[in-house]
């Protein structure tokens, strides 16, 4: 009895901490940053669902986080669709049937008009997945 019981509890665990993977959207992409570092392919693909572009591109986008200066120099924001351009929230709606979330990744000393990474992530089944991603400059995204 006690081990079902431990059983149960560690399989409760997983549940739990797979759920929080994609929680909000801005920690997804955390999560999918730190997972590519660390070359967990699992979390990775997970966070990128059936994404064709990103699927198989953990070292690209390890190396990208790098670049960037490591997740601890970053700024992940979720940006309120009502700050996003009229024709770009109106696009995104159009694009996906799901609840979606703009993502803009920045360096935490950034520079005004240098080029940021923007995440739209899908709400599927309670989690955040990367719908696409692009390089672009605030002022391209942002009203």
């Amino acid at each position: 009895m006690k081990k079902l019981l431990y059983a149960l509890m560690a399989g409760l665990v997983l549940l739990t901490s797979a759920c929080s993977i994609g929680s909000s959207p801005d920690k997804a992409v955390e999560v999918l940053y730190k997972a590519a570092l660390k070359n967990d392919e699992e979390t990775y693909n997970n966070i990128v669902g059936g994404n064709s572009d990103l699927v198989g591109s953990i070292d690209m986008v390890a190396e990208m986080v790098r670049d960037m200066g490591g997740v601890e120099k970053l700024n992940f924001e979720t940006i309120k669709k009502k700050n996003l351009l009229k024709e770009i929230e109106e696009d995104l709606d159009e694009q996906y049937e799901n609840p979606w979330e703009v993502v803009m990744v920045s360096r935490k000393s950034e520079d005004e008009g240098k080029e940021v990474m923007i995440w739209v992530m899908e709400k599927v089944d309670g989690d955040y997945l990367v719908g696409e991603v692009e390089s672009d400059y605030k002022e391209d995204v942002l009203k």
